[in-house]
């Protein structure tokens, strides 16, 4: 099963999430934590749009229980250089869950592409998500399959004087 969905605004950076004020308690200004309007902001608009995308779909198909594979692509208008796009991720994974796109973020398994491109002047960004749902037997090989590393790995653990458990 695969899904497309898009974000048209704007993907605040993980590190505004929050922000620091104040507040007088008996007649000593106190600092306190709170939720960063623009974020709160930007994530309202993100989980109105994708709602509206689910309703195509049918909402009898969210949340996604079953663990997924996603590629992202980030169209930038101007900025492509300087846009971090790590802590844009994890925003987009936040909407997915707080948007019932997917029961928990952690059913990511598989980031299989993450892209950053030049957008379409007058827009701020766009995200282009992809879901797809993995199958139970490709699921089962990635939680419980024999891990294979290459032959660098091994070399470096021998220079690092570290041994596998188990090796003789």
């Amino acid at each position: 099963m695969k899904f497309k969905f898009f974000f048209v605004g704007k993907i605040p950076s993980k590190a505004n999430y929050k922000k620091i004020s104040h507040r007088r308690i008996n007649g000593e200004l106190k600092p306190f934590i709170m939720n960063n309007p623009q974020v709160l902001s930007s994530q309202r608009e993100a989980l109105y749009q994708l709602h509206l995308q689910k309703l195509n779909y049918g909402l009898d198909k969210f949340p996604i229980t079953k663990p997924v594979k996603v590629s992202l692509t980030f169209y930038l208008s101007g900025r492509v250089r300087q846009r971090d796009i790590d802590n844009a991720e994890k925003f987009v994974g936040d909407i997915l869950e707080k948007g019932e796109i997917l029961k928990r973020d952690s059913l990511i398994y598989q980031k299989e592409r993450v892209e950053k491109r030049l957008g379409i002047k007058g827009f701020e960004e766009i995200v282009e998500i992809d879901i797809e749902v993995i199958p139970d037997d490709v699921r089962l090989e990635l939680e419980r399959g024999k891990p294979t590393f290459p032959p660098e790995f091994y070399e470096f653990l021998k220079k690092m004087k570290l041994e596998l458990p188990n090796e003789s």
